[in-house]
């Protein structure tokens, strides 16, 4: 299950405003939270996208019921949205040649983790390494922040 993209999915992607967070990621991590519901997306109640706020409950049950993935933990008291975390991850170093050099994601690249509202949120856990094939091994991105505010798994 992704996360945060796959709410992505099902909603409209014109980050028009009229919902609490204000555009369309932000209120897929809040649906992904449950601090949302489908039915708090105005556009959603169009004819043009009928049948979304079934689909996104779909998914939220199937979320709710996936196995845990990375386990992270973000302390926003301590995140600065640096996003360097993001730049060390292994996943995306592995996806994306600029990231070994240091460089970010392209925005519409897949991402385990990206800055939003100055905050690391995680978007999407089954991408994460420590979730696919090496859940002992990876910890990157939490060994690479400086402030400590990213922890993942049994740390």
């Amino acid at each position: 299950m992704s996360g945060v993209d796959e709410l992505l999915a099902f909603l409209p992607g014109t980050d028009c405003g009229d919902c609490a967070p204000g555009d369309c990621a932000s209120f897929a991590l809040a649906l992904k939270n449950r601090s949302a519901l489908p039915e708090e997306c105005p556009p959603l109640h169009t004819e043009e996208f009928a049948g979304y706020i079934d689909a996104l409950k779909e998914v939220l049950a199937a979320l709710a019921e996936a196995p845990p993935g990375m386990g992270a933990i973000i302390d926003e008291d301590l995140c600065n949205g640096c996003g360097i975390c993001i730049t060390m991850c292994e996943f995306v170093q592995g996806q994306e040649t600029g990231a070994r050099l240091g460089r970010g994601p392209r925005p519409h690249e897949p991402m385990v983790i990206k800055v939003i509202d100055g905050k690391i949120r995680v978007l999407d856990e089954s991408k994460c390494t420590r979730s696919i094939q090496a859940a002992e091994k990876c910890s990157k991105c939490a060994a690479a922040c400086p402030t400590g505010a990213l922890k993942v798994g049994e740390e």
